[in-house]
């Protein structure tokens, strides 16, 4: 055998037919190279999907209950297909959420990125009240509580606080926790879905917090592309790669994020965060944030909002609409 494999039952709603369709697919892990998919529809008793490679597909997405995008199509895993793939994920996957508390929560960013160093990945992340600012992350991975315990020591131990998924659930309630958003002095910045993969959370985070930001809500979602394509339609007709964008912000979790600060918050994060083509950012301010972590202007590390007209409506869209619906 050239390759490991591994099998899900995934679920897609069909916009055009108004239907949530089925499919048996399979995930091939290479001895070299990225991951590859194929899929199979047991109701037309056809193949949908020949394999194929998927660049950014990683088995640590392959959680039941999480979304990946295969070809612009947002997939739900339902379930594994078989006792194989649930063993063989599960074995070595650990899961474990972080409560950063309140008195640290300037160390938000520093926790962040030992998360990320320790090549774990964020499955769910929100913030709630409870006597201050409460960062809630699930965390993910193979021997994950191991690698934790290496990343994390030089965190004070009173920084954070590590309870199991379940202890962590009632956070993510928003009957039980609403939004901290204050909509208002605000603006919206998103951690887009390549600067995640790469591992670059941590530092942005950082980078708001020590350039004098406030944030006074988060929460990791994955958005449809519809509903990218509503959030940035203000750049539709306006810049060439308006589709690419809109790929990019859908094709797997973002981490949305509300910023406020005294004085014009939204000259500040466009100041920070430097000019939307990565290249004229590179040359004229290298230490902004899309300088840093921009790879081209559809993925410039960042989404930030551009006009102080727009930022109440933006806010209001991921943490009233979209993240209620969630």
């Amino acid at each position: 055998m050239d390759s490991e494999s591994y099998g899900f039952v995934v679920e897609w709603f069909d916009a055009q037919a108004d239907l949530m369709r089925e499919y048996n697919m399979t995930v091939f892990k290479p001895q070299r190279g990225p991951l590859e998919v194929a899929m199979y529809d047991p109701k037309a008793h056809r193949s949908f999907l020949k394999r194929m490679s998927i660049p950014d597909l990683k088995l640590e997405d392959l959680t039941v209950g999480s979304t990946i995008t295969v070809h612009a199509r947002h997939l739900k895993v339902k379930s594994y297909a078989d006792s194989h793939t649930k063993s063989a994920l599960e074995a070595a996957r650990a899961e474990f959420a972080i409560l950063v508390q309140p008195m640290a929560f300037r160390q938000l960013g520093q926790v962040v990125t030992c998360i990320e160093m320790g090549g774990l990945a964020m499955s769910k992340f929100r913030l709630v009240n409870e006597g201050g600012p409460l960062a809630v992350i699930q965390v993910v991975g193979e021997d994950a509580d191991h690698r934790w315990r290496e990343v994390s020591m030089n965190i004070p131990k009173g920084a954070y606080k590590q309870v199991t998924p379940e202890e962590a659930l009632p956070y993510f309630d928003m009957a039980q926790y609403p939004s901290t958003a204050a909509f208002d002095h605000c603006a919206l910045c998103i951690i887009r879905p390549h600067a995640l993969k790469a591992r670059h959370a941590g530092e942005i985070i950082d980078a708001l917090q020590q350039g004098g930001f406030e944030i006074s809500a988060a929460q990791l979602l994955h958005l449809e592309r519809a509903e990218a394509t509503e959030l940035l339609d203000v750049y539709k007709g306006v810049v060439p790669y308006h589709k690419e964008m809109v790929d990019s912000m859908s094709i797997a979790p973002m981490l949305a994020l509300e910023v406020r600060s005294e004085g014009n918050v939204v000259e500040k994060l466009r100041s920070l965060c430097g000019p939307y083509d990565v290249d004229m950012a590179r040359h004229l301010y290298p230490n902004s944030v899309r300088a840093r972590f921009g790879v081209d202007n559809a993925n410039n590390g960042v989404h930030a909002t551009d006009l102080e007209d727009d930022a109440e409506f933006e806010v209001r869209y991921v943490f009233e609409m979209l993240a209620a619906s969630r």
